[in-house]
């Protein structure tokens, strides 16, 4: 059993991270025109804290995650919650295709740092989206590597908004935009996080 399957037993009693996931949702809304046609992917998607927050305003939700464990509390959360338009895909989005212009959003929190090749990754993104759609991703700005207490499967200690979003627009994305959207508090530290959305 993996570690996020250990963790997915507690995963949503931290308030710290249901807000963060709250705060990256409003400004997914805010700032993408969303519509109820949508297909969207939700990589990384953990026990769908992001996901049910989207899950509203869009048509389905491909909730995608290699943490067996953490899918299973996600698909009981949907299915206590009566909602439908929810599939858990369990798949390791790095090294598993997508598709190609499948989606028409591709969303994730904090799930960026755990992906090694980053750049080869938004390639992947850009094949799976419909041309004039949407990635909205979150992930914390670069820190010193104190945000997790273990550092077993991080890549990445955040990232450089900069570099980040020249990144982003190299693959071809266009109107890239980065904004903090929330600040996690821990270990007397402020851990500011981003949301970057671009346009295929």
């Amino acid at each position: 059993m993996g570690r996020f399957d250990e963790l997915a037993v507690t995963w949503d009693e931290k308030p710290s991270r249901v807000e963060n996931a709250k705060k990256i949702g409003q400004a997914i809304v805010e700032n993408i025109p969303l519509d109820k046609s949508w297909k969207v992917l939700d990589f990384g998607a953990g026990t769908g804290l992001l996901t049910f927050y989207i899950q509203p305003y869009v048509g389905e939700i491909d909730a995608v995650d290699n943490s067996k464990g953490m899918l299973e509390k996600l698909k009981e959360k949907a299915e206590k919650a009566g909602v439908k338009n929810i599939n858990p895909v369990l798949k390791d989005v790095e090294r598993e295709d997508l598709g190609t212009e499948v989606y028409d959003l591709a969303i994730s929190s904090m799930t960026l740092h755990h992906i090694e090749d980053v750049k080869s990754f938004f390639k992947k993104l850009y094949k799976a989206l419909k041309s004039d759609r949407y990635i909205a991703i979150a992930d914390l700005e670069k820190e010193d590597g104190t945000f997790h207490s273990d550092n077993e499967g991080v890549h990445h200690f955040g990232f450089s908004l900069e570099e980040l979003k020249k990144l982003v627009e190299e693959v071809g994305f266009k109107d890239v935009k980065v904004m903090i959207v929330n600040t996690i508090k821990k270990n007397d530290k402020a851990y500011p996080v981003f949301l970057l959305i671009g346009k295929k």
